[in-house]
């Protein structure tokens, strides 16, 4: 999983720096997003460019082909067409998400990924993302899921960061300083 996390990182960090030099890094990112669930959702598109011995001529026109139907722009196209070309179409999820965090990046926002009992109110999540932009100084955005199994509250993830809210959470700290006295 690390090799594709750090082939990705350079396929992405590659395609990001055509994207900005054009100025369409945040459109290109869209694009590549629909070409990779394309890519992966359908089992004859997968096939073909995940498997060894097909070409690989074969596999870049099926990718290139692809982009060129979902409407993506060349840039995509070559770059989409490219990765699968090298038999890499396998990393594209990855890929897509390093080009994600460079994208943001650049644009001075992070995504937080936040995990709830209940799904959050539009007053909630307006409240959660105010107060994290202002305790990191960067602007956010939300990736909400509701997750069954906490309790109540929520836990919030950006990058590293971890802000654990949930009634797990607090109850298992409650645990802890009950053990040590």
């Amino acid at each position: 999983m690390r090799a594709h996390e750090a082939t990705a990182k350079r396929y992405a960090k590659a395609l990001y720096e055509l994207a900005h030099e054009s100025g369409g890094a945040e459109a290109i990112e869209r694009e590549l997003e629909q070409v990779a669930e394309v890519c992966e959702s359908d089992p004859a598109v997968s096939g073909v460019l995940t498997r060894p011995w097909i070409k690989p001529a074969d596999r870049r026109a099926v990718a290139a082909a692809v982009a060129q139907k979902l409407g993506a722009r060349k840039l995509v196209q070559d770059f989409v067409g490219l990765v699968a070309d090298r038999g890499r179409a396998d990393h594209l999820r990855e890929i897509v998400a390093a080009y994600r965090n460079l994208v943001d990046a650049g644009l001075g926002r992070v995504r937080a990924q936040v995990r709830g009992a209940v799904a959050l109110t539009d007053a909630e999540k307006q409240q959660l993302s105010a107060r994290l932009e202002r305790a990191l100084g960067k602007r956010i955005i939300l990736e909400e899921q509701v997750d069954a199994t906490l309790l109540g509250g929520f836990v919030a993830q950006i990058g590293s960061l971890i802000l654990d809210g949930s009634l797990d959470g607090q109850l298992a700290r409650m645990r802890q300083r009950l053990a040590r006295g």
